[in-house]
Order: C-alpha cells, then structure tokens, then sequence
C-alpha cells in the first residue's frame, strides 16, 4: 500500500526530513568554525550572538537558510552584514545529508559518513579562515575514516 501525505511519498518525506537536518547540523557546525579554534571558547556557551554587536540572536532569527534570507544577510540588531559562510555550511551539510540519505538511506553508513563529512566541512572552513586544522576534530576524523574504510 502506498501511503502519501499531500501527494508526497513517505520516502519523498524522510528526504525532506534529511535535508532540513543537515541544514540544522549545518548551523551548529557554523558555531564549531567560530568557536573552535577561539582558544577556551565554549561550543555551548554563551548562546549565539552576533559577532560584530553581541546581540544575542533569538530563535525565530536563527532557522537555517531561511534567516539568512528574511534578514537579507543582516544582523537585526546593528544590521551589521552576516558572513556569506553561514549559509554555504548550513547548504552544504544539507545537500550531503541528503545525498547521503539518497545513496544509503537509515543506516549506520549514513551517520558514519555524515559525522565524517561533517568534521570534513569544519576542517575545510577552519583551515580556509586561521590556516590550522584542529587536532581536536582531524584526530576523531581519523579513527572515524579508518573505521569507514572497512564498510
């Protein structure tokens, strides 16, 4: 029996679903790219905040993507403009998701190259903004790729 919700398939769904997922990580890897190599800064603490006012920036102005655009790239506090950077993790750990999803679907494949590719992406942004690859994410990274080399 095929079940269909608004003429969307349930595997049209969990697609969707995966998308609006790595978009969500996307976000959170953003706050990793800030705050990682920023010595003694926590990833947890204190919440987001714009870093030219330190305004803090509230939920409804943090939805991945979609902000961006409602904002037209613009803190709404000092209107201050947003580095292009957060919608191009946030988009680009969506497409991986969903391709990942496409190519493996739920899976243990699917989180292990997704934790891989994430960890990639913060790699990718970190070295390319301070010219340094964190030991704390390339050694992790590591044991994780070996790990998918036997799949």
């Amino acid at each position: 029996m095929n079940i269909a919700i608004a003429n969307i398939s349930i595997p049209g769904l969990l697609s969707i679903s995966s998308f609006i997922f790595g978009a969500v990580v996307g976000s959170f890897l953003n706050v990793v790219i800030l705050r990682l190599p920023a010595e003694g800064e926590s990833i947890v603490f204190p919440p987001s905040h714009c870093p030219k006012c330190g305004a803090a920036i509230h939920g409804y102005d943090n939805i991945p993507l979609l902000s961006f655009l409602l904002l037209r790239g613009k803190c709404r506090a000092c209107r201050a403009p947003i580095s292009f950077q957060y919608p191009l993790v946030e988009l680009c750990m969506a497409l991986l998701s969903l391709a990942l999803y496409t190519r493996f679907g739920p899976s243990f494949e699917f989180i292990l190259y997704f934790v891989f590719l994430a960890a990639l992406l913060v790699v990718i942004f970190i070295d390319i903004n301070h010219q340094i690859i964190p030991d704390a994410i390339s050694l992790p990274g590591i044991i994780i790729g070996f790990a998918g080399s036997f799949l």
